[in-house]
C-alpha cells in the first residue's frame, strides 16, 4: 500500500532482474488472460458469472500489486514507522465499500429490518471464535510477513516465503477442520448473525460505520508524514501517464479507492471477494484423503467461505478468482520491467511456515480472512467483520517482534 518495500525484500543490496522482455511477457500474459475471460464466458460449464469472477480476480491482483495493498504492510508502517498513510487508505477502502454496498443493498432489500439478509453477502456469526480466529490470523501475518492474498500476488514478485506460507495455510486449514465440530456444536451453532442495517435501517448503520471509521482516521492523521517538496509540474504525455500507471508505485489512496469499488463490483454477477474458499476446499479434500477428518462435519456448508457445492465444475468460482489474482499480480510485477527476488534470512523460513499454519487455522475458524471476513464482511454491514478486524490488529502487534527477530 505504501511505498515501503515489504519486510521480506530488503531495500538495499537486493538482486534485481531488469529487462524490457519482462514488459513483453506481461503484455502477452495480459492478452492471454483476456482471451481466457472470453473463453470462460462462452463455456457451457462456466459462463458469464465465471468470466466476471476471473476478470475481477485479474483486476484485484493487479491493483494489490501496483498499490502494495497489504494489510500487514499497512499495520507495520503504522506500528513501526509511525506512518499512517497506508492505514488511512484501508479506511478509505472500507468507507467506499460500505457506501457502495449500502446503495446496492437498498435495491435488493427495501426493508432491512424485515429479517432478510442480502443475497451472497459475507455475513458471519458473532462469537469469540471469530475473535480467536482473527487473533491467530493476525499473528500469522506478522510471522509470515503477509496475509494470504498478499502472499498470492507476491508469488509473481519472486517471494521465496510466499509458497511456504501458502502451504502452511493449507496445513492450518486442515487443522481448522479437525477443530471444527466442537467449535460449531458448542459455540457457532447458536451464535447470532448480526447485520447492522437490521438494527435501525440502512441510514443508521451507514452513519454508525462511517462515523466510527472517520474517528479512527482522525486519530491517525497525527502520523501522516510531512509532504514531499512539490516538484515542478511537467506536461503530461502518453509516456509519463503509462509510466505512472505501469511502473511507478501507486499512491496508497488509489489502492484504497479501487479496492472498495472492486469489492462492490464483485457482487453484481459473482460472489463477494474472498481467497480462502478454494484453500478450504483443498484442505477438506486433503483431510479426507488422509483420514484426518470426522465422517460428518457439522454445519460447515452453511457458512460462506467453507461450503463446497456439489455442482461446482472442475474449477470453482473461487479457484478461478485465486488463479486470476496470482496472474494479475504477476502482470503487475513484470509490467514494471523489474522483478526483485526476495532474499530472506534462514530463520525466516520456519517462521513463515508456522505463520502460514496460523493463517490457515485462523482463517478457517473465523470463516474467512482479511479479504472475506474483514473487507467483504465489513462492507456488507456484518458485525463479525469488526470483531475480526480488532482481534487481527491485536494479533499483528503482539507477534510483530517475531518478524523483527527473523530479519535481524
Amino acid at each position: 500500500m505504501s511505498d515501503a518495500v515489504p519486510a521480506e525484500i530488503p531495500q538495499l543490496h537486493e538482486p534485481e532482474l531488469r529487462s524490457p522482455l519482462l514488459r513483453l511477457f506481461a503484455l502477452g500474459l495480459a492478452l492471454a488472460a483476456v482471451y481466457m475471460t472470453f473463453r470462460l464466458h462462452g463455456h457451457e460449464n462456466y459462463g458469464r458469472a465465471a468470466s466476471w469472477v476471473f476478470l475481477l480476480g485479474l483486476a484485484f491482483g493487479w491493483v494489490l500489486q501496483r498499490a502494495r495493498f497489504c494489510f500487514f504492510c499497512m499495520l507495520r508502517d503504522l506500528f513501526e514507522g509511525k506512518d499512517s498513510r497506508a492505514a488511512l487508505a484501508m479506511l478509505l477502502a472500507l468507507i467506499v465499500g460500505v457506501t457502495a454496498h449500502t446503495v446496492l443493498f437498498t435495491a435488493w432489500i427495501r426493508n432491512p429490518m424485515a429479517g432478510h439478509l442480502p443475497p451472497r453477502a459475507f455475513i458471519g456469526p458473532v462469537s469469540w471464535v471469530v475473535g480467536l480466529g482473527g487473533f491467530a490470523f493476525g499473528a500469522g501475518m506478522s510471522m509470515s510477513g503477509s496475509c494470504i492474498s498478499a502472499h498470492l500476488y507476491r508469488l509473481g514478485e519472486g517471494s521465496l516465503l510466499a509458497p511456504i506460507s501458502i502451504f502452511g495455510a493449507l496445513v492450518g486449514a486442515v487443522l481448522g477442520l479437525m477443530f471444527w465440530n466442537p467449535l460449531y456444536l458448542r459455540v457457532l451453532q447458536d451464535a447470532p448473525i448480526v447485520w447492522l442495517p437490521a438494527w435501525k435501517g440502512y441510514t443508521a448503520a451507514w452513519a454508525l460505520v462511517t462515523v466510527a471509521l472517520g474517528l479512527i482516521a482522525w486519530g491517525l492523521l497525527r502520523w501522516v508524514p510531512a509532504p514531499a517538496p512539490i516538484q515542478t509540474r511537467q506536461r503530461p504525455t502518453a509516456g509519463r501517464v503509462l509510466h505512472a500507471i505501469f511502473t511507478q508505485r501507486w499512491p496508497a489512496w488509489v489502492g484504497g479507492l479501487t479496492v472498495g469499488l472492486l469489492s462492490t463490483a464483485a457482487l453484481f454477477r459473482g460472489q463477494p471477494l474472498g481467497v480462502t474458499a478454494e484453500l478450504n476446499r483443498l484442505a477438506r479434500v486433503t483431510g479426507d484423503a488422509l483420514a484426518l477428518l470426522p465422517e460428518r462435519l457439522e454445519g460447515v456448508d452453511s457458512f460462506r467461505g467453507c461450503r463446497i457445492l456439489g455442482d461446482d465444475p472442475a474449477l470453482s468460482s473461487n479457484a478461478l478468482f485465486v488463479i486470476a489474482l496470482v496472474v494479475g499480480g504477476l502482470i503487475g510485477a513484470a509490467g514494471t520491467g523489474m522483478i526483485s527476488p526476495s532474499n530472506p534470512k534462514l530463520k525466516a523460513y520456519p517462521l513463515a511456515l508456522l505463520g502460514g499454519i496460523l493463517l490457515g487455522w485462523g482463517g478457517y475458524i473465523a470463516l474467512g480472512c482479511t479479504i472475506g471476513t474483514l473487507l467483504s464482511g465489513t462492507h456488507a454491514g456484518a458485525a463479525s467483520g469488526w470483531i475480526f478486524a480488532v482481534t487481527m490488529v491485536l494479533g499483528v502487534r503482539l507477534a510483530l517482534p517475531l518478524r523483527w527477530w527473523a530479519e535481524r
